[in-house]
């Protein structure tokens, strides 16, 4: 099912300022929070849908994307909350090659009643070995498409499969591999693996958007020009319109990150900054000026 209009959502106008826009919010927020509307399914989804909304709208930046490419700008279905959509306010899993992702980023119910009976990483009753957990760490493309890794438990190496589009903090479940059962006939624990991705050094993700920025002269913004951008995907030349202003963004289509189950990726947005200069050389002072003067007997409109 298709997404709301934002501003729909909250019931604002498109130029709404923040602090109606904050209003708004407050005003759903009362109606639909879950403490005052136990159990009541259409609440909830009413109270998140406007959480969403506010997360975005309340942002200047996620906002100018927002009213510039709609969803896709700030993440598509994924924007401002869980990459899965809604359902166990604990999280829950996704299955891939035999193992389980949960996207509960920790602090799963299992682990809430751990830490609560002493059950050491889940409660899994008294003929369970114990979970054990662990950790790796990845980079960020191989997040994006997915990856092989060894991990090394107890002295033993254990094949890891890590899906395309995982997100930083989500956790593997691989069942059967944690600690040795305490009892004959009692089964092995699970392995929880937590996987860190490494931040990129010009590249940043939200949602299954990727964002960056790339910088160009002011001579390149009045003109138009053409410039390298890097991707996951190496780098691609992106046209800048003639008249470009400074924070314009642009969208790459296709060159963002999966979501979990899906091949279908989001865009790459790119925003341009326009470098203005601080020092000049006599003749550009002079043509500056000759600019000015002209715009000022209105030549260029």
């Amino acid at each position: 099912m298709s997404k709301r209009d934002y501003y729909e959502v909250l019931g604002v106008q498109k130029g709404a300022s923040d602090d109606e826009i904050k209003k708004a919010f407050r005003k759903l927020a009362v109606k639909y929070h879950p403490d005052k509307n136990p159990g009541d399914k259409e609440a909830e989804a009413k109270f998140k849908e406007a959480n969403e909304a506010y997360s975005v709208l309340s942002d200047k930046t996620k906002r100018a994307r927002y009213d510039q490419f709609g969803h896709a700008g700030v993440g598509g279905s994924s924007a401002g909350g869980n990459p899965f959509g809604g359902g166990n306010p604990f999280g829950g899993s996704y299955s891939y090659n035999g193992q389980n992702i949960n996207f509960d980023f920790g602090g799963g119910l299992d682990d809430i009643l751990g830490a609560m009976f002493g059950f050491g990483g889940g409660f899994r009753g008294a003929r369970r070995g114990r979970d054990l957990q662990t950790s790796i760490t990845i980079d960020f493309k191989d997040a994006i498409f997915g990856t092989s890794k060894t991990v090394r438990v107890n002295g033993k190496d254990i094949k890891l499969k890590i899906p395309a589009g995982i997100y930083d903090g989500q956790r593997i479940r691989l069942n059967g591999k944690g600690g040795e059962a305490p009892s004959e006939g009692g089964q092995r624990g699970d392995l929880y693996v937590e996987v860190r991705v490494r931040a990129h050094k010009t590249l940043t993700r939200e949602g299954d958007l990727i964002l960056s920025e790339v910088t160009i002269s002011m001579v390149d913004a009045v003109l138009g020009t053409e410039v390298d951008v890097e991707t996951v995907d190496g780098k691609i030349t992106m046209k800048v319109p003639a008249g470009t202003q400074p924070g314009t963004n642009f969208k790459l289509s296709g060159h963002g990150a999966p979501r979990l189950g899906s091949t279908e990726r989001g865009p790459q947005i790119v925003m341009v900054n326009v470098e203005i200069p601080k020092n000049l050389s006599r003749k550009q002072r002079e043509l500056m000026e000759e600019f000015r003067t002209a715009k000022k007997h209105g030549i260029f409109g």
